[in-house]
């Protein structure tokens, strides 16, 4: 292996990293992290990473994203929320990355579900607060799940690569 791909590697590495921050923080990050294994793949000419180990990661990474929202919704349904908590839970946690940083992450969408659902679905104060505890646990729920997988996808390209 010459230094150029060495290099290259390192950086993939490097990015893979940073997917796994997104994903904890809740954004698209296993995305990146298919990214930087399609890379990796098509650096090693496909012999280690086939493309039938492409799809089945794009599958996985397909269903985690789906999974990710259908937990939220879950988690929201179990306790009694309403498609406003949900709406809720989202705009709580786009607003809390930017002002709460790591703690807004976190708080955001349970504060937002829970205005959400007092505000715009008329629910009382613990009902709401029912509701955002069951949004903030699918959340929860989905980031460790996601978190697992994307983890898995790196430890499974750095086996297959060296």
């Amino acid at each position: 292996m010459d230094i150029v791909n060495i290099i290259i590697y390192i950086l993939l590495g490097i990015i893979s990293l940073a997917g796994l921050v997104l994903t904890v923080i809740n954004l698209p990050g296993i995305w990146v992290i298919y990214g930087a294994t399609l890379v990796a793949g098509i650096m090693d000419k496909f012999e280690n990473i086939t493309p039938l180990i492409l799809v089945v990661l794009f599958i996985l990474c397909l269903a985690s994203t789906f999974a990710d929202n259908i937990a939220a919704a879950l988690g929201a349904k179990k306790f009694g929320g309403t498609g406003w908590g949900m709406a809720g839970a989202v705009i709580g946690g786009i607003v809390g990355i930017f002002i709460g940083g790591v703690w807004g992450i976190f708080l955001g969408p349970l504060i937002g579900a829970v205005l959400f659902e007092m505000i715009f679905a008329k629910k009382d104060m613990a009902t709401s607060l029912k509701a955002g505890w069951g949004t903030f646990i699918g959340i929860l729920i989905s980031m460790i799940l996601k978190l697992g997988l994307s983890v898995g996808i790196i430890i499974f390209t750095i086996t297959k690569i060296f």
